[in-house]
């Protein structure tokens, strides 16, 4: 069931809790080498998709496959210590008696070359100086560096990380992330990363996944989700978004933002934009609209308008006009998204 090169193969599978499908029969594949980035809300199931790969729970229906080998199915699962995978838990897991060396060392238990081991890991991330130290003295992004080396002590074919970066805060979630993905590509590890965070999925990514009410809404590369989604639903995924009503008629989509060709059927339709695509300009030039608040938002101020009967939201670095001014604003048709109605 599986490509030459997956790492990972998810093929059909459901994983069902009474009458509600957590899982409704995804497909994903992860290559070797590459970083899959699994974005969704809270409750849409990317974490229960990343803990029946680990062999944490069991499936429903389909089948898993990790380095060629199937190891889930209805009715047989192979214990998660046979998979090979690795995984980084949202809080860590850290065992708090134990210090760095020995949290990285625990699954080496008997190994001859355990601490060999253990001290590679442990200059390869950059923590040799804690190697006695215990988890409770460590900074956040220092614990997650411990436990990205005790995943990767047992030399895993895939290292799965749920939510790695929900407790950290500001500069050091930014900091963290960058040393992560180094870390990932300097060992040419493939990894599955669960987030909520577009901007962490994002950046981190090769390839994304979006999910929604259990199932997989789209998968693509980053780039293209977030110019080409297929729905609302995945364009709301990854940032924010301005819908307005559209029509589409022969092939071409009309609404108060201008028009776009679409391979599509006549009918309503909505039409999208992202607040970074809109500009604004003098009155009498563009789109006419009432600025209806303005609001500071650190980098930019966050202006929204009013266009006919459609409210819009853009983002500014200069001088924002007054509540209640008419304005123009600039639209890049390049930008636009035509969306199911």
């Amino acid at each position: 069931m599986a490509q030459a090169d997956a790492i990972v193969s998810v093929v059909g599978v459901s994983r069902v809790y009474g009458r509600t499908a957590a899982i409704d029969r995804a497909d994903l594949t992860l290559m070797r080498g590459r970083i899959v980035g699994l974005l969704g809300a809270s409750g849409s199931g990317k974490s229960t998709l990343l803990r029946v790969i680990a062999g944490l729970e069991s499936i429903d229906a389909g089948a898993i496959a990790i380095a060629g080998q199937v190891v889930s199915t209805p009715g047989r699962s192979v214990p998660p210590e046979h998979r090979r995978v690795g995984m980084v838990f949202q809080d860590f897991a850290l065992f708090p008696h134990l210090t760095v060396a020995q949290n990285v060392g625990f699954g080496l238990k008997g190994r001859a070359d355990r601490e060999a081991v253990v001290g590679g890991l442990l200059e390869r991330l950059r923590i040799a100086d804690l190697s006695q130290a215990f988890p409770h003295t460590l900074s956040g992004g220092e614990q997650q560096r411990v436990a990205l080396a005790r995943a990767l002590a047992r030399d895993p074919a895939v290292i799965l990380l749920d939510e790695p970066f929900s407790s950290l805060d500001g500069s050091l979630r930014a900091e963290v992330r960058e040393d992560l993905v180094r870390t990932l590509r300097d060992s040419a590890t493939s990894a599955i990363v669960v987030t909520h965070d577009a901007e962490d999925a994002m950046m981190m990514a090769d390839d994304l996944v979006l999910m929604d009410a259990g199932r997989i809404i789209q998968a693509g590369t980053p780039y293209d989700l977030y110019i080409r989604p297929t729905s609302v639903a995945a364009a709301r995924l990854l940032g924010p978004l301005n819908l307005v009503e559209a029509q589409v008629r022969e092939n071409l989509a009309t609404s108060i933002l201008g028009q776009k060709a679409v391979a599509a059927p006549d009918g309503p339709a909505r039409m999208g934009i992202r607040p970074t695509d809109l500009k604004l300009t003098g009155a009498g030039n563009g789109l006419e609209a009432r600025v209806v608040s303005v609001s500071f938002a650190g980098g930019y101020r966050l202006v929204r308008v009013k266009a006919g009967s459609e409210a819009l939201s853009l983002h500014f670095t200069g001088q924002a006009p007054a509540a209640g001014a008419v304005v123009g604003v600039a639209v890049d048709a390049d930008r636009l998204m035509v969306l199911p109605g």
